[in-house]
């Protein structure tokens, strides 16, 4: 079986407090299915400024540019749309349709030395993309401040059920960071450079989700925190550098991941290519091109697929999504998105995404949680983080072993304390108190240390059984969504840049004058289950 190689940072959060802004919150969606327009590009459009939509097609916008401000939306393959925001309410979601741009299958052509008329295939506009990189993408010293956030979401309700929460859980551990990433150009190492770093304004652990830190642990690739064939190197350090190291078209000729590889060269030798239409990003036609992994190149256990868009005119990649599947299962191992925007005669990053799926044992799990001894009733009183299932508890004698200094104690019988079903009354036999002496023994300062107990093969409620830690399946993100860009904008001469070895929540803050005209982009709507 083929082991998939990719580097995972793993991380610890703590951060300041932010001062939160009022916003004006909204939704795109397609006007003709009402399905989210995903990751829409929302710009303030005298400033140049914005943000973007989820993956539910939600965003913000602080309502201090409510009075003046013109949000301008557009999405690939959509009409670009332009909406005063002094038209928008305050107290409730705005709902924002989107149209469909007309689209065709034009042909790209090419002219031979007999000048007759060939058409380029799939293959060679790749081909061309490639080759045009350093053109097409700044080779020059920028910048780009932007809304980070990492959070995971459950698969199922496998983490609702270890949680004995009664409501669904959508979103947990969320982090968020606004941040300026310098970027010497295209012809740097954008790990390795020192000319290459980070500003961190802001961060925070969003409290308004649930915080578990057994999901945060690191990878052990065995049963604490894995990805099924996936190989992960648990060596610490800063989650932006996964963002960095995910972006295929910045890292053209670097190592990205399975099974993109070194872009410029196994891209087009590891995948079929076919051209599906032509589309429209604003005015420009773009060739959306599907791909599709070949087997004999990618191994027969794994299956990818996905789209790339690509110009017409001077074959700039504006969008790359990735997607790779480990045997025809359902959720994906991981998954790239990567988007990038025209401004003058260059592309700049318009936003990342990275998903990656694990699995881990949660620690939030069936367990024993209080015990207390009852010397006349010669009874045991013990607690339990959740309600039991009764019929679990037939045989006692094999589901319930109590012992002191090592002498078992024979249990006679087991009943509910209470309707609650949290707590169980445990009788013990006279005899085995009489033949430990436990009436001289309590005398004993510290004889309480002396009860062990072994509880088994009873269960919870949900049908979890005692001490054994639930399989949790999970999807990791990490997103960065560009909210400004500066070209020609070299490294500041600063000396709080974060630590690429350590994570963010370790990171000094820069204050930044213009705070306010940054912000946290939130409209997750799932919180904190009960």
């Amino acid at each position: 079986m083929t082991k998939l190689s990719f580097l995972f940072f793993i991380f610890t959060f703590v951060c300041p407090t932010l001062c939160s802004q009022e916003k004006i919150s909204c939704k795109v969606l397609d006007i003709s299915t009402k399905k989210p327009v995903v990751y829409a590009t929302v710009m303030l459009k005298n400033i140049n400024r914005g943000t973007h939509a989820d993956s539910s097609g939600n965003f913000e916008i602080p309502l201090a540019f409510r009075k003046t401000g013109i949000i301008r939306i557009s999405s690939i393959g959509y009409k670009t749309k332009e909406i005063k925001l002094s038209n928008l309410k305050q107290n409730s979601t705005n709902t924002i349709y989107l149209a469909i741009a007309k689209s065709s299958l034009d042909e790209i052509v090419i002219k031979t030395s007999k000048r007759r008329k060939k058409r380029l295939l799939a293959k060679q506009i790749v081909r061309k993309a490639i080759e045009n990189i350093l053109e097409n993408y700044p080779t020059e010293a920028h910048s780009y401040i932007g809304y980070y956030r990492d959070y995971q979401q459950p698969v199922g309700d496998s983490y609702q059920k270890a949680v004995n929460s009664q409501e669904p859980i959508k979103y947990l551990n969320v982090h968020e960071a606004i941040l300026e990433s310098f970027d010497d150009g295209f012809d740097s190492d954008k790990l390795k450079s020192t000319k290459n770093q980070t500003l961190l304004y802001n961060y925070r652990t969003n409290k308004d989700f649930i915080q578990d830190s057994t999901l945060t642990v690191p990878y052990d690739n065995k049963s604490k925190k894995y990805s099924e064939s996936v190989y992960i190197t648990p060596l610490g350090g800063n989650e932006l550098n996964i963002l960095d190291l995910t972006n295929a078209i910045r890292n053209y000729d670097k190592m990205s991941f399975s099974f993109t590889n070194i872009f410029q060269r196994d891209f087009l030798r590891n995948h079929k290519f076919k051209v599906k239409r032509v589309v429209f990003s604003d005015e420009t036609p773009l060739y959306k091109i599907s791909f599709t992994s070949i087997n004999e190149k990618t191994s027969f256990d794994y299956s990818a697929f996905g789209s790339i868009y690509i110009a017409k005119q001077d074959f700039a990649i504006h969008k790359l999504n990735y997607n790779l599947y480990y045997k025809r299962k359902k959720n994906p191992q991981y998954t790239v998105t990567i988007a990038y925007q025209p401004k003058k005669d260059k592309m700049y990053l318009n936003y990342i995404t990275f998903n990656n799926f694990f699995e881990a044992s949660n620690g939030n799990y069936f367990q024993l949680k209080k015990t207390s001894f009852h010397t006349k009733q010669h009874t045991f009183k013990l607690s339990f983080n959740r309600k039991i299932a009764l019929n679990s508890l037939e045989s006692i004698n094999r589901n319930f072993k109590i012992y002191y200094k090592n002498e078992k104690l024979k249990v006679v019988a087991v009943r509910p304390f209470d309707t609650s079903n949290n707590t169980l009354i445990v009788f013990i036999d006279e005899k085995s108190i009489n033949r430990i002496n436990l009436e001289k023994e309590q005398k004993g300062e510290n004889y309480a240390t002396n009860f062990t107990f072994d509880i088994s093969h009873i269960k919870d409620s949900n049908g979890f059984t005692i001490d054994e830690r639930a399989s949790i399946k999970m999807n990791q993100y990490r997103e960065f969504f560009v909210q400004e860009i500066f070209e020609n904008k070299k490294l500041l001469i600063h000396k709080s840049f974060i630590d690429k070895s350590l994570p963010l929540s370790k990171s000094l803050i820069t204050p930044l004058k213009l705070e306010n005209s940054y912000w946290m982009n939130t409209p997750l709507k799932v919180k904190k289950g009960k």
